[in-house]
């Protein structure tokens, strides 16, 4: 596993390249062994995770009836979620890269997009972390968190179209594919596995 000092290493990389400073990819581990080790972002997220799912937990259960049942398994629910949230875009990027014709770019596509995902998680988690220790922070909260949701969209595009060689439409179809797929297969997972208040 990556340790601070080499997440640091390419988080500074991915800062470079939402600046669009193309020196960026030279913090990058391009390397098969770097797409590889790119994954471990997933595990650098689990905090920010914890402080999202503990948060939606509250709201589930304030939501629900007294008696309603939300322990471990509920909690794995929500992990099962997000990891499919997090694969299926690059899965889809994976298959796609032939017809599209973006194959060249695409270990460096899901290498910095792994990394970037570690800023986005701890972003996200701040308004879920107001509701927990402010629970009448609800509304500000959820206006925060259209902001980074907003925010996040802007700089993956930003990230993306440097990794694709600045190609504008390329770089928008494939943000497309980062933002909506997780955000439909959510929703409908959430409903299947009885994770959304009714």
């Amino acid at each position: 596993m990556p340790g601070l000092d080499e997440v640091l290493h390419y988080l500074t990389g991915v800062f470079l390249l939402l600046r669009q400073k193309q020196e960026g990819f030279g913090w990058l581990d391009l390397t098969l062994r770097g797409f590889t080790r790119s994954f471990w972002a997933i595990v650098w997220c689990l905090p920010a995770f914890a402080v999202i799912w503990a948060s939606w937990r509250l709201y589930y259960l304030a939501a629900m009836p007294a008696d309603t049942p939300a322990g471990l398994n509920f909690l794995v629910k929500l992990a099962v979620i997000d990891v499919v949230g997090w694969m299926l875009p690059l899965v889809l990027l994976a298959v796609l890269a032939r017809p599209l014709g973006y194959g060249n770019y695409l270990a460096t596509l899901v290498t910095a997009s792994n990394w970037v995902a570690i800023p986005f998680a701890y972003a996200a988690a701040v308004p879920f972390a107001l509701t927990l220790v402010l629970p009448t922070s609800a509304p500000f909260a959820g206006l925060l968190l259209y902001v980074v949701f907003g925010a996040s969209v802007v700089l993956q595009y930003r990230l993306v179209w440097m990794c694709v060689g600045k190609q504008t439409l390329l770089a928008a179809a494939i943000t497309a594919i980062f933002v909506l797929p997780p955000m439909i297969v959510g929703q409908e997972l959430q409903r299947l596995l009885g994770t959304m208040p009714v």
